[in-house]
């Protein structure tokens, strides 16, 4: 069996909680993410409570005080690390986080009670069983952070979480039931080095990732209106067509008028209630995308042959419906809607864009302020 001495490897455990904490108030400074002046506080605690414990066992302190003041400080600074790690996912605190206020007063209570803090054996299984608690909760956030944003550091984060949580929970099995669990107890802090270095390390990697996400994410997002680009519609429609998907290509009429007219802010305000408009009406699964200038491409996956027409006029109206209004004058901006429909399996995209496209051109050869279909000639089929 591996021997380590429990002094060498108390200290380390104690270093590698600082460590920790200056890469979170690291990350603090150069990021705009939540939650890391919290995590910081929670590795700082934790290792302070551990550096009272190393003073009071070389008889510099007083044994009540130090050992009070430890376990106060370890179980304070694990639940803080909850607190920090669901305002890194959420961006708040979870509702009645001053609860961790009353943290530190019920254990202070209870020890002047029983004086149970005074006992090596109680004072570490009840350190080691609120730290398992504490980072089984942790995981649990990573865990609802991963449904959401899925990114790449979120499993070795959760699990490193666990694998912590456990050994915490295997610790304090040692002490409650083998004899002599010291030489158990430097293999399990051991573990927790490792784990307290992976887990700040993995928590930066966090904040990483999601700040790399919403640069991408900003690439692909039309500055003005705040809907999808050129870029995210390619991300976004399908790689296969269905029988009912459908394009609409939508043109506002004579916007350059009411640039030269009004001035191109008052043009933006026009985009920027069109865009608001087509978003609020469009379907969940459908997509929306701003292709240049004053013209806006939804697609429509699955959308009945019989309600195509319907749905585009109903766009067609609402914008129409918008009350713009500069200098007195009411503006009456319109749109012309080109629709094209895949009438059969395998259908390309760029065909199904170009009839859509075609069709709007008719749209506006026709008077503008109105919609068009595609009339699509037979083709033959796709080979399988």
């Amino acid at each position: 069996m591996i021997t380590l001495d429990i002094a060498t490897v108390l200290l380390l455990y104690q270093s590698s909680l600082l460590v920790g904490a200056a890469v979170f108030l690291i990350a603090r400074r150069r990021s705009s993410t939540s939650g890391f002046g919290m995590l910081a506080a929670a590795f700082s605690l934790v290792g302070t409570g551990g550096v009272l414990a190393g003073f009071g066992e070389q008889a510099m302190l007083p044994k009540a005080v130090w050992t009070l003041g430890s376990l106060s400080a370890g179980v304070v600074g694990h639940g803080l690390l909850v607190l920090g790690m669901e305002r890194l996912r959420s961006g708040r605190l979870p509702r009645g986080w001053r609860l961790l206020v009353l943290y530190p007063v019920v254990l202070w209570v209870v020890a002047g009670i029983t004086d149970f803090h005074l006992d090596n054996g109680l004072r570490a299984t009840v350190f080691h069983l609120n730290g398992a608690l504490c980072l089984l909760l942790a995981a649990r956030i990573v865990t609802r952070l991963r449904r959401v944003e899925a990114l790449p550091s979120c499993l070795p984060l959760q699990t490193v979480l666990v694998l912590s949580g456990v050994s915490f929970l295997m610790g304090a099995g040692a002490i409650l039931f083998v004899a002599e669990f010291v030489h158990w107890l430097a293999l399990e802090f051991a573990v927790q080095i490792l784990g307290n270095f992976a887990i700040a390390v993995l928590i930066y990697s966090v904040a990483t990732d999601r700040a790399e996400r919403q640069l991408a994410l900003l690439a692909e997002l039309d500055s003005l209106t705040g809907i999808g680009n050129r870029r995210w519609l390619d991300r976004m429609r399908p790689s296969r067509l269905s029988p009912g998907d459908s394009v609409f290509c939508i043109d506002l009429d004579h916007f350059k008028r009411v640039n030269d007219r009004f001035g191109h802010a008052t043009g933006d305000t026009v985009l920027v209630a069109v865009a608001a408009t087509l978003r609020n009406l469009k379907r969940p699964d459908d997509v929306l995308a701003r292709m240049g200038g004053e013209e806006f491409l939804l697609f429509l996956p699955e959308l009945r042959s019989a309600d195509t027409l319907a749905v585009a006029e109903r766009i067609r109206e609402a914008i129409q419906a918008i009350p713009f209004q500069q200098q007195g004058t009411v503006l009456g901006v319109t749109a012309s809607i080109g629709v094209a429909q895949v009438g059969r399996p395998g259908e390309r995209w760029d065909d199904l864009v170009h009839a859509a496209d075609m069709a709007l051109y008719d749209a506006k050869r026709d008077g503008r302020n109105r919609v068009v279909h595609a009339v699509r000639a037979p083709q033959d089929p796709v080979p399988a």
